[in-house]
């Protein structure tokens, strides 16, 4: 997410994120999960076209990968890119490589687009999220044509399991989680978003025409989307609150608040000052279930113990305090991978050119 100040590049690498479903398993896995050393995968950095852009991704194929293999979207926050997030201490998404490599799922990590000079492949770049158009700071592409495009080819390319094509963003790339849920939940089964809220404005609108299993997390210090609402540092447009954002998802998704379980994860690094609070809001009749994670005394990153970026007085300033009781990539991942979509997708005619070419 911009913050409205201008700050080094090294300072930017900093800013980080009808249906019966089945019963969610909040640790399941994450207790018995361990890491195993495998060989290093590959990065391939591609393009495709989509309308008149050419739009790029990176993607990052493990040596585990199989076919019919799983595959998770990972939208980066505003000013970052596609290379930015899984730079050196660039923080916690780096751990989707470790994922990666252990559960043989294809990263596909595509770039946004700088509002201000409409470069597609650099490093400033940002989403055409929920908010107006009143900033330089938004870009005018259409995203979600092209992360439509973009995953359909991925499947199609790459014999994945079109059940299981999840996706995760933060910050800006958060809010383009929110938007494909709205605009095309039907091309993810499951969601998870890190530091994003919907804008204030949105309170009215209408529900997604098809609920998707979304993982919601929000920082109780987060400098830069406030957990009370209002609007991000530097910028004029009020947000939700975080408390607003749950409500609104949970309506939307039909999960029923009455069942709700909460659990407090292990204070596992008790000198950050935070604490990990999971609140699970199961599917109710046609619904799809909400997984909150309320992250008490952090700031505006994703939680991380393997991947932390330095918790340096400037880092603090930046987007507030870190929390090191988790990692939020695993936490995610075990959300995430729990639901197959219900959507079976007809087979595109053997007469019919693909939506797009890639380069």
């Amino acid at each position: 997410m911009n913050s409205g100040r201008r700050i080094s590049p090294a300072s930017l690498l900093l800013l980080l994120g009808c249906i019966a479903f089945p019963e969610v398993t909040i640790r399941g896995r994450l207790a018995a999960q361990e890491s195993v050393p495998k060989k290093a995968g590959e990065w391939q950095e591609q393009s495709m076209r989509v309308g008149t852009l050419d739009r790029w991704f990176r993607i990052y194929r493990p040596q585990s990968l199989r076919e019919r293999a799983p595959a998770v979207v990972l939208l980066h926050g505003g000013t970052q890119s596609m290379r930015k997030i899984f730079a050196p201490r660039a923080g916690g998404t780096r751990a989707w490589i470790d994922i990666a490599d252990r559960e043989g799922v294809l990263l596909i990590v595509p770039n946004g687009v700088n509002p201000k000079t409409g470069d597609t492949r650099g490093d400033n770049q940002n989403w055409n999220d929920l908010r107006s158009q009143d900033s330089d700071r938004n870009s005018t592409a259409d995203d979600v044509a092209f992360l439509r495009q973009l995953r359909n080819e991925m499947v199609s390319n790459n014999r994945l399991d079109d059940t299981r094509i999840y996706v995760t963003g933060a910050s800006n790339g958060g809010m383009m989680t929110y938007r494909l849920l709205l605009e095309a939940p039907e091309c993810f089964a499951a969601a998870a978003t890190f530091i994003a809220v919907l804008p204030a404005g949105m309170q009215e609108t209408p529900p997604p025409r098809r609920p998707t299993p979304l993982l919601i997390a929000n920082g109780t210090l987060d400098p830069l989307i406030p957990w009370k609402g209002g609007p991000v540092r530097g910028q004029s447009e009020p947000l939700m609150s975080a408390p607003a954002n749950l409500d609104w998802w949970i309506r939307a998704n039909r999960a029923d608040r009455d069942r709700v379980t909460e659990e407090r994860l292990a204070d596992t690094s008790p000198d950050d000052g935070c604490r990990l609070i999971q609140s699970l809001y199961p599917a109710g009749t046609g619904g799809a279930p909400v997984l909150f994670l309320k992250m008490e005394g952090a700031g505006h990153a994703l939680p991380s113990r393997a991947h932390a970026v330095p918790d340096t007085w400037m880092v603090r300033r930046l987007i507030g305090p870190l929390c090191q009781d988790a990692e939020g990539a695993e936490l995610a991942w075990s959300f995430l991978s729990q639901f197959p979509s219900p959507i079976v997708r007809k087979p595109v005619p053997p007469d019919q050119p693909p939506a797009g070419s890639l380069r």
